[in-house]
This record gives C-alpha cells, structure tokens and sequence, in this order.
C-alpha cells in the first residue's frame, strides 16, 4: 500500500510539474525571432497596427501581454484581439477603418539581461464622421529576455482628440478642457493647434481671428473658408450652409 501510495504521490507531482510547464510554454510561446532587428519590427509593426492587419499581428503579442492605453488595460491574447476587433468593428466610437500610424521617431534599448525596450513617437490621421482628424501620440513596448513577442505595450494618444468628432462624446470633452482653461487663468492665450488663427475652444480669448474653428486640425477647415458644396465637408464651420450631397440639399 506504501509502494503504491508513494508511485501515486510521484506521478502527482509528475503531472503538476508537465501542466506547470506546459503553462509555462503556453505563456511564452512565441514564433517571432528575439535578436534585435526582429524585435524592432515586430514593434514598430505593433505601434502602427490598423484595420488591414491586426488580426495577422495578434501572434506578436505574447500569451500574457499587457497593453494599456489611455482608457483601458487589456490582458492577455486574447483581451487584446478582442479590443482590437472591436476598435476596428466600423463603429462610430471605435478607431476609424482608415486609421493610418506613421512612426516619426523611434528609439530602443537592448539590456544585457537580454530584454529590450523600444520607444517611439507616432502619428494618427483618418476620417471621423465627415472630418479628417491629425494627432500625436507615443508608444513603448517591451520584450522579455529571449523573448520575441511583446510583453507589455503602453500607448500614450489625447483621447479627447480622438474623440473630438464623435457627436455623443465631444460635448464632454469640450466642456472640461473650456473649463481647464478656466480653472488655471488661460483664456487669453491661443490655443490653434492648426495654425489658421481661430480658436479650438470658446474659452481661447487670444486667438487674432475671431470665430470657432470646427476642425482644428486642418488648416483649410475655419470660420474663414469657403464652402464647396456637395462635397459632404463643412469648410466654413457653418451647419447652416449646405455642403451635404447637394441632392438631399436642394442645390440643382
């Protein structure tokens, strides 16, 4: 009984340790390649991820990922498949279909441990509603020692910017960065982050030309502009003047 009791109790641990290890490779299963130029592309292929191929690049995360962004912490796989799917679904409030990433700069660090560190600054551009919209952000990712996969991503965006041309969440936005203003004695300077002269914000007091600018992130776009028409954008910042199709408009 003792013989069998003690075979039993060894091939209990026996299982234990295969189902550790089998977590263990479950956890760091990787097929990207970790030398450094491999962990360079895998990275910057990650901070610029869009509609066309975050399904194809989902294996780059490792099984135990942590991404983070501004919102939301996504753990694992499969929590990061899962909100991209969801970003990119076509919804209104997610990230638009035609989101492109242009990586402006980037820097990284390999360690002797043999984990690396990769860093770089980014831009966002794409369509909200009818209006283009142009933003900065920055990204880190993290590769473990001998490891391919990313570990651990950290993307750092303005969600306000991005949520900027979405109707059910710009009221908000707006009012809290007017009142930001406020709060810390900034009415007079000019906040224009497109340079045409016309304020983002109604509590922008220092801005040469008056009027609001309903899209601050293109210069053509102003109170100033000229309307064309047809053409489903609103130059002028001026609901009031027809620039839908002019078949819905009345325009022959």
């Amino acid at each position: 009984m003792k013989r069998a009791a003690v075979i039993a109790a060894i091939c209990g641990a026996l299982v234990v340790s295969a189902c550790s290890d089998h977590a263990q490779e479950d956890v760091s299963a990787c097929s990207r390649p970790a030398d450094e130029s491999s962990r360079v592309e895998t990275a910057r292929s990650l901070v610029t991820v869009d509609a066309s191929n975050f399904r194809t690049l989902i294996d780059y995360w490792a099984q135990d990922v942590v991404h983070r962004e501004p919102v939301l912490t996504n753990t694992g796989r499969a929590e990061v498949a899962e909100y991209f799917a969801a970003m990119f679904s076509g919804s209104p409030y997610g990230f638009p279909l035609d989101r492109k990433v242009v990586v402006r700069d980037e820097v990284y660090k390999s360690r002797e441990d043999g984990s690396m560190t990769y860093m770089a600054t980014v831009q966002w551009s794409g369509t909200a509603g009818n209006d283009f919209f142009l933003q900065s952000g920055m990204s880190i990712v993290k590769f473990r020692p001998g490891e391919g996969c990313a570990s651990y991503q950290r993307d750092y965006f303005t969600e306000g910017d991005s949520w900027w041309n979405i109707p059910a969440f710009k009221p908000g936005v707006e009012g809290l960065r007017n009142m930001y203003i406020a709060i810390f004695g900034l009415s007079l300077r000019c906040f224009d982050d497109d340079a045409d002269g016309f304020a983002k914000y109604v509590s922008s007091l220092g801005c040469p030309l008056a009027g609001l600018d309903c899209n601050d992130f293109v210069f053509e776009i102003n109170p100033a502009a000229m309307e064309i028409p047809g053409n489903g954008i609103d130059e002028d910042c001026d609901v009031a003047t027809p620039f839908a199709d002019p078949a819905s408009q009345g325009f022959q």
